[in-house]
């Protein structure tokens, strides 16, 4: 083989110490999928509390026989007793997020469903200022000072 070789040895504790602390996050970001998890569920109840999608859209109006017979909150959208919106959680693992809701009405609420004339209004999702705080918070996470 023709050309050049370096060899390059750190033989450093400190620095060895901190690059197997940057590993290590890198494996586990558990601390940042929560911190993003929290991000995400006041994001969603805001949004919630605004009647928009994470896009910023407004969702589509209740039709006007449905706000008739509708109980209470009749000019809330997705909200009857509030069960939708204070059911969101998360999960947050070493390389994953999971976020939504157990509540089965969550899915047919997002995505619409033609049968039962329920319109698609999108509730679920990251919004380009979520997403950007996402990034940040991983970004915080990985830069935070390494160990001594």
């Amino acid at each position: 083989m023709a050309g050049i070789k370096i060899d390059f040895r750190i033989d450093d504790e400190r620095v060895m110490r901190a690059l197997g602390e940057l590993n290590q996050r890198g494996r586990d970001a558990q601390p940042a999928m929560a911190a993003i998890g929290e991000d995400l569920d006041r994001a969603t109840r805001d949004r919630f509390d605004e009647q928009v999608s994470p896009s910023g859209d407004p969702w589509e109006p209740l039709s006007e026989g449905y706000r008739k017979r509708k109980p209470k909150r009749q000019d809330e959208i997705l909200v009857l007793n509030g069960h939708l919106r204070d059911t969101l959680r998360y999960d947050a693992g070493p390389d994953y997020l999971e976020f939504g809701t157990d509540r089965k009405y969550g899915a047919t609420h997002h995505f619409g469903d033609d049968e039962r004339g329920i319109p698609e209004r999108s509730w679920l999702g990251f919004s380009s200022d979520d997403e950007e705080n996402a990034i940040e918070t991983l970004l915080d996470y990985m830069g935070e000072p390494l160990g001594e």
